[in-house]
């Protein structure tokens, strides 16, 4: 009666550890996942800096074309859709670098779950 009361809770005590493997295992995996989305919201946010970028220099080279041809008004409004525009690509730079950070405290958090595994 004894050995299998013994039995009963090594396996039981077994168990546990296991559970608790699996628990670990399970949360490096979460955090991997969460890191991957903010990874992937770091791209997006690249693009849209990219895309910011190329505007503000587009209306740069617009500013410029009406400064060559006189009309300073015209100029001047250009010269506003570029600073805001380069204003928004600041932004989304930003934006990415949050998410980076974001991602790389996943990544770590993921990699402390896996060393108590």
């Amino acid at each position: 009666m004894k050995y299998i009361f013994l039995v009963a809770m090594s396996l039981l005590l077994m168990d546990s550890a296991f559970s608790q493997d699996d628990y670990y295992r399970r949360k490096a995996e979460s955090y991997t996942r969460e890191a991957e989305c903010y990874q992937k919201k770091a791209d997006g946010y690249r693009r849209e800096a990219e895309y910011y970028l190329k505007k503000a220099e587009g209306y740069q080279r617009e500013a410029a074309y009406y400064t060559k041809i006189g009309k300073l008004d015209n100029a001047k409004t250009y010269t506003r859709y570029a600073e805001s525009a380069m204003d928004k690509y600041k932004t989304q730079v930003k934006y990415a670098s949050q998410a980076d950070e974001k991602a790389a405290q996943y990544l770590r958090w993921a990699a402390d779950a896996l060393s108590k595994h």
